[in-house]
């Protein structure tokens, strides 16, 4: 396991003091960042609004009497039908729909694009980086999930496409953020949906008492939980260290960051701070803290990042079992088919091997390291010919949303789900007595194996593409030189002769 450690810097250093190392990432400690008394105060606290919201809709349903036999209610329905009738229900009802004075919604259309724009990195990132270190390896976050069984390998698919819905709904275009889209709809689910599993854990913890640790974890779903949600989403897709004074470009190239840097794109200052801003509105409506404190502009979100890394990434054993549950659910799935090999090259290329050592994931073979640096070469690719040719971009921007709105009003339907798309929610993994993961001992399908994976012969084609090219202008290099020597001197010159 990492040792955190500390570094005092000479005055007179381009560089400020205070430098902290932890799991390979460096970073520049601030008065911005969070102390440990902050960090414990988020801990102890939650949405006390929603918590109590939730408690008034539950009254409701109770005064209504069952519904139909096997069906659940769909608290949001209540909350829209209803509030009226509480005035708690009805300021709480204002209080979801009203839009802070800070928010500027040309900023927030644009921090929207940002998803659909490097589509493909954002996936992998969150997908290699985000929920295989940042969910699993922080321990309040990891327990909680552990207790809900959705990430059981069986619930995976489920679990998954409702996030994935959720965060396609939420970027799709302004409409559906702003008040009554479908994507603000599907975020005051999830804020019900995280009241709902906190008080079950709650009340299983009153019943029997150590179920789950609240002194040690504090509340589940804390503030401390929203504000490492919130700072995962908004400052995982963004190199930030570009775009801040004090670092050199061999600082930023040694950092292990992950993020987009380590598949080389580097978004621009304008992009950092409208995805920020995206996701500092979406904090407003789940109930996150939103004070200014956390994401007013890109310093402040990367204190906050800094800080979640700082006092929370520490894998535990439940850690290991939601990392190892995910990679083997996503081994060999249509219509990727990845390897494990291959994700576990992606894991470490990303995360470094110390944390996926810590993780209990495997070493992989050169060629799996290969094959996700020609997937990093595409995406980087596409990302620089965007830059450079804007029409390039809208087309990508457009073509991705409506492919992916398309896919999801297409197959993310059924008896449980909306045909318009919009998840409902509907605490299916609420916790139980019991309930407590362990690694899931379900294989996968045997006709899902695969002798041949398209997507990974792409990428190693695109690796040995650009192995060869690179070798070739090397190769070119040298002949130049040895040409322009033969002709001029030039290796004289270099190598002395200059003063002739």
């Amino acid at each position: 396991m990492s040792t955190p450690t500390t570094k005092k810097k000479n005055s007179n250093s381009d560089h400020k003091t205070n430098l902290r190392t932890k799991w390979g990432y460096t970073m520049q400690w601030t008065p911005q960042h969070l102390s440990q008394d902050e960090i414990e105060q988020l801990r102890a606290q939650f949405d006390e609004r929603g918590a109590e919201a939730l408690q008034r809709i539950q009254a409701i349903v109770a005064r209504q009497g069952p519904g139909e036999k096997g069906s659940k209610p769909d608290m949001f329905a209540v909350l829209r039908d209803h509030h009226e009738e509480d005035d708690f229900l009805a300021a709480y009802w204002e209080h979801l729909h009203a839009v802070p004075e800070w928010v500027d919604w040309k900023q927030i259309e644009r921090g929207q694009r940002f998803f659909a724009r490097y589509f493909v990195a954002n996936c992998s990132l969150f997908a290699f980086q985000a929920f295989v270190r940042d969910n699993t390896a922080t321990p309040g976050v990891a327990e909680v999930v552990s207790r809900t069984g959705g990430l059981a390998v069986k619930h995976l698919l489920t679990r998954l496409i409702e996030t994935f819905t959720w965060f396609i709904q939420i970027t799709h275009d302004l409409q559906a953020i702003q008040p009554g889209g479908q994507g603000h709809i599907s975020t005051i689910r999830v804020r019900l949906l995280h009241s709902s599993v906190r008080q079950r854990i709650l009340e299983l913890e009153k019943t029997r008492p150590g179920y789950f640790n609240v002194e040690k974890y504090g509340p589940p779903v804390n503030d401390l939980d929203a504000v490492h949600a919130i700072t995962l989403f908004s400052c995982k897709a963004i190199a930030l260290f570009p775009l801040l004074e004090g670092y050199t470009a061999k600082a930023i190239l040694t950092q292990h960051t992950g993020r987009h840097a380590k598949m080389g794109i580097y978004p621009t200052d304008q992009e950092a701070a409208d995805f920020i801003a995206l996701f500092r509105y979406i904090a407003y409506i789940i109930g996150a803290p939103n004070d200014g404190k956390y994401w007013a502009d890109i310093t402040k979100a990367k204190a906050t990042f800094e800080s979640m890394l700082w006092y929370e990434l520490v894998p535990n054993d439940t850690s290991k079992i939601l990392a190892q549950n995910f990679i083997k659910w996503i081994e060999d799935q249509p219509p990727a088919y990845f390897s494990l090999g291959f994700m576990e090259a992606a894991c470490r290329w990303m995360n470094g091997n110390e944390m996926c050592d810590a993780l209990g994931l495997g070493r992989p073979a050169l060629h799996h390291y290969a094959a996700f640096a020609g997937h990093n070469i595409i995406v980087s690719s596409l990302a620089w010919a965007q830059r450079i040719f804007p029409s390039l971009d809208r087309f990508v921007v457009a073509y991705t949303r409506k492919t992916l709105h398309n896919a999801l009003t297409k197959h993310v339907t059924g008896p449980t789900v909306p045909t318009n798309g919009i998840p409902p929610y509907s605490f299916k993994y609420v916790p139980n007595h019991g309930q407590k993961m362990e690694v899931d001992a379900q294989k996968p399908d045997p006709a899902r194996k695969q002798r041949i994976r398209p997507f990974e012969c792409v990428f190693m084609a695109a690796f040995i593409v650009a192995a060869l090219l690179s070798l070739g202008l090397a190769v070119g290099a040298v002949r130049m030189l040895m040409r322009l020597n033969g002709t001029f001197g030039v290796m004289s010159w270099i190598y002395g002769g200059r003063g002739d």
